[in-house]
């Protein structure tokens, strides 16, 4: 094992879940939506997208959502036979409905249109392309050392800030920094150290950018990003990174492949383990993206019986995506002891040849963006913002799932 030093020096957390109003009268925001869903009571959504893409994407929150698909074309051909359908699933009821489409401009006239029927519609601004951006900060620990998770959560990602002192760490974060740059600037953090847990395939990762900003060293595997055209620190199974005078609570990484050869997990003292895309509190990772399930999927197996088996039942997983708002618990964090995971999970407890069993069962095609967002992440392709944004719309596929 060796040991690395990056910095010095906790810092109070802060609050995960703030008031938010479904906005004025006529909109409401992707962050205003998703914290609103049941607060007072079921959240009613009126998407206007094709049959299609509601069926691939749609809004979900923590709280009860009830969600109507009448494509915008409808109300073009129809607008009375439309307002009309509308009218009778909402049974009276006069509490606001959010009307979604794909960027916000079908679905501003299909709520101005409804308004004019008497019916309180708000347009959610910048539609399913805001959804698939948004982030909320939520506190996870606090003390020696603190740990915040960032969740995307129309995209299902994942990601993470811990500190100590003044001095932070963040851990698979994604291309758009606002989120990172005001939760470090908030708790007077600086980023040392910026570190990609295994190459994603389904967001373009902000760990380079993140980096070159702040001047931090950026961590990955080699197994992973021995290609990459950009300056690297290669990370080595039980390294140790620690924060400054606590050493206490270090930071070891954990080699963790199966959904990539370079999966990483990383363990926070005892107590948290950040597991990428190797552990979700509902599934594992897939180890077919690549074409390779049963020769990863061995290794998958090796790592969640063999190379995690050090870590304590009590560690939190904490990973890099949710497979959706069941998974958020009261608090707002997505996580799950290790051990309930250990006794509860079908896929944790199989032996080698059912969880292989299990994996080709569940092979299916990989979004046509994987691999370029790969190449991207390794510094291959250049695109614009606009073109990132496309390729992750919708939610990650990286979970292994039989649906």
């Amino acid at each position: 094992m060796t040991d690395r030093v990056i910095a010095t020096g906790a810092r109070a957390v802060v609050g995960c879940r703030q008031a938010h109003t479904m906005g004025s009268s006529e909109t409401t925001t992707a962050r205003a939506l998703y914290e609103g869903a049941g607060k007072s009571a079921t959240t009613r959504v009126l998407d206007v997208r094709n049959e299609e893409e509601f069926a691939r994407w749609k809004v979900e929150a923590p709280g009860p959502i009830e969600t109507m698909n009448r494509p915008y074309f409808a109300f073009l051909e129809s607008e009375e036979e439309s307002v009309a359908a509308v009218k009778k699933w909402l049974g009276g009821r006069s509490d606001p409905l959010v009307v979604v489409c794909a960027k916000g401009g079908s679905s501003e006239f299909v709520a101005e249109l409804l308004r004019g029927q008497k019916i309180d519609a708000r347009n959610l601004v910048g539609g399913m392309a805001a959804w698939g951006e948004e982030s909320i900060g939520c506190p996870v620990a606090s003390g020696p050392v603190s740990v915040w998770q960032i969740n995307r959560f129309g995209k299902g990602c994942l990601s993470y800030v811990v500190a100590a002192g003044s001095d932070a760490v963040v851990v698979d974060p994604g291309r758009s920094l606002d989120p990172y740059r005001r939760l470090l600037e908030e708790n007077h953090l600086v980023p040392r150290a910026v570190f990609d847990t295994h190459l994603h395939a389904d967001h373009v990762s902000g760990a380079p950018a993140l980096a070159a900003e702040t001047g931090a060293g950026y961590y990955a595997s080699a197994a992973d990003f021995g290609g990459a055209a950009f300056p690297y620190t290669p990370i080595e199974d039980r390294e140790t990174v620690r924060l400054g005078r606590v050493t206490v609570t270090p930071l070891v990484f954990l080699s963790a492949p199966g959904h990539t050869p370079g999966s990483t997990a990383l363990l926070v003292g005892d107590g948290l383990l950040l597991t990428g895309d190797t552990l979700f509190v509902g599934s594992v990772g897939r180890p077919d993206l690549a074409g390779q399930a049963v020769a990863w999927g061995r290794e998958l197996h090796a790592t969640l019986h063999r190379r995690l088996a050090t870590v304590p039942d009590d560690a939190l997983v904490l990973p890099a995506h949710s497979e959706g708002p069941q998974e958020v618990r009261a608090d707002g964090v997505v996580g799950e002891r290790l051990g309930t995971l250990r006794r509860g999970s079908p896929l944790m407890q199989a032996d080698e040849p059912a969880f292989l069993e299990e994996i080709v069962q569940a092979v299916r095609p990989a979004p046509e963006a994987y691999d370029t967002i790969r190449a991207i992440n390794l510094g291959a392709r250049a695109v614009d913002d606009e073109t990132r944004a496309t390729m992750e719309l919708g939610r990650n596929e990286c979970a292994l799932s039989r649906r």
